[in-house]
């Protein structure tokens, strides 16, 4: 009767054991699956973002002249090097000032703006973690505050700027990478595209 015990209290622990890790397993497959590196995309300086935004999903990360980062690898798709905002024509297309746009190798779109330094180039291969840009005040941040805009978004097959400032909340992503968690963006962006499958075209019409 006791040894009847005993095995029954062991095949009740490995059971939990891989019910456990099975769970876990799920859990980050889930968040991995893409087979892509992410990580956090700010250094040198302490950085701060909200949970909210105004308008659209995206969110101002403050934190003056930090370094700004690839959040995984891809290509540099657009890159702007001058500031031709104008406060008077607040031409919405410029109000990012200095800008890099990065084409992920996962198939989602990153960007990046208000910067005060933009260290790659068009048609540039980038990796986690390089440098693309330095946190600073260009376009309408001249008279608000030094932060980067970040935004996560599909890739649009035309040139677009409300779907390029971001279609996914990105707070959930910025907490996994600076936690050290390679959480993909992926289904988030299939789970947009899915719901409002003409975001692009809605978009570039009312440019």
């Amino acid at each position: 009767m006791f040894k009847r015990l005993i095995l029954a209290v062991v095949m009740f622990s490995v059971i939990l054991s891989s019910s456990v890790f099975a769970s876990s397993g799920d859990t980050n497959s889930q968040d991995t699956k893409s087979g892509f590196q992410y990580v956090f995309p700010f250094s040198k300086v302490r950085v701060t973002y909200p949970r909210d935004h105004i308008d659209y999903p995206a969110t101002d990360v403050e934190g003056c002249y930090a370094h700004v980062l690839a959040p995984t690898s891809g290509i540099v798709i657009d890159a702007e090097t001058k500031d031709i905002w104008d406060e008077k024509l607040d031409v919405p297309g410029t109000r990012g000032g200095l800008t890099v746009t990065i084409h992920g190798d996962d198939r989602v779109r990153y960007f990046f703006s208000h910067l005060g330094r933009v260290k790659v180039t068009v048609g540039d291969r980038v990796e986690p973690g390089q440098w693309i840009g330095v946190m600073g005040s260009s376009g309408n941040a001249r008279v608000t505050r030094c932060h980067t805009h970040f935004g996560i978004s599909r890739i649009c097959p035309q040139s677009e700027y409300k779907v390029l400032q971001g279609e996914i909340w990105p707070w959930r992503f910025l907490d996994a990478w600076r936690s050290g968690i390679n959480k993909s963006p992926v289904s988030a962006k299939n789970r947009v595209i899915k719901e409002s499958p003409a975001a692009c075209e809605l978009a570039a019409a009312q440019s």
